[in-house]
């Protein structure tokens, strides 16, 4: 029933405008139609609110998308999609603890089923951000059982990178790659391990791969830089660096702006005592000869 009530609610209205028109006649039939059209608007405003925040979240104008999907949740308040969407978005924007509140309602009316696994998922990125990682691991490591999913090997992949046990992290970043080698986050997640743990030869190589699917997330180009950095390539981790300064932070990226711009600092001055260091040498090459 709950599959065929949108349905329903298109054909109800059509059937009643025709029934208006054939024996009302055209003057009655506008004025029901009228009516019926001002009471799908009203029933169905939370639908509007939400085609409004994907609209204004595409052009940037996140609190405006905000404020759209909070005024849908007061619509419909039990619709447990919508609350998710609310609550996901108040996360990235900073919001923790507004997120937590609006995902454990979220998930209180939550199918079982795809609903609930999606909820699940923004569940455990609150939690990390709350400082209980291990409650998130715990979480996600319950629900891949039954979910394997791209986002769940993606951010569980990360978190176990956030512990530190670089054994585990590349042992499920691996798989995490072999079940999807064109996500750029498993991506990264890889090529962070291997720089964790000083093979810096095949961190590059998946970098490199990462590169090719135009990543638009400022973790992959700082994580290439340091990558770089270590090969000893400066002037590329510098591009690297510069153009993750240019991308988006969230309070779910997993580095801060302020980190980047400091390691940018670093190579800088890393750059510039090469280059002094190298018109120093040039110079007393220079006076050799001419000595």
């Amino acid at each position: 029933m709950n599959q065929l009530s949108p349905l329903i609610r298109i054909l109800l209205p059509a059937i009643l405008a025709y029934l208006a028109f054939s024996f009302l006649g055209p003057v009655w039939g506008i004025i029901v139609l009228l009516l019926l059209l001002a009471s799908v608007i009203f029933f169905n405003r939370q639908i509007f609110y939400q085609n409004s925040a994907n609209r204004k979240y595409m052009k940037g104008d996140f609190d405006g998308a905000l404020n759209d999907l909070k005024k849908a949740v007061s619509l419909s308040p039990k619709n447990a999609g919508v609350r998710g969407t609310y609550a996901y978005l108040l996360l990235k924007l900073g919001n923790t603890d507004e997120a937590a509140v609006q995902i454990d309602e979220a998930l209180k009316n939550a199918s079982v089923g795809t609903e609930k696994n999606s909820l699940m998922l923004t569940k455990a990125l609150v939690l990390w951000k709350q400082k209980e990682t291990d409650e998130a691991i715990k979480l996600l490591e319950e629900l891949l059982k039954d979910y394997e999913n791209t986002n769940v090997y993606a951010t569980l992949g990360f978190l176990y990178i956030e512990k530190g046990d670089m054994d585990k992290a590349l042992e499920f970043n691996l798989k995490a790659v072999d079940f999807n080698d064109t996500n750029g986050i498993i991506l990264d997640n890889l090529g962070t391990v291997y720089l964790n743990i000083g093979d810096y030869e095949k961190a590059k190589e998946i970098y490199q791969k990462l590169m090719k699917l135009k990543p638009v997330f400022p973790e992959a180009f700082y994580n290439y830089a340091r990558v770089l950095h270590k090969l000893g390539d400066i002037e590329k981790a510098l591009y690297m660096v510069r153009h993750a300064l240019t991308l988006r932070f969230w309070n779910i990226s997993t580095i801060a702006k302020d980190e980047v711009e400091a390691y940018l600092q670093e190579l800088e001055k890393i750059s510039q005592d090469s280059t002094q260091d190298n018109s120093a040498q040039n110079k007393e090459s220079q006076d050799k000869e001419q000595g």
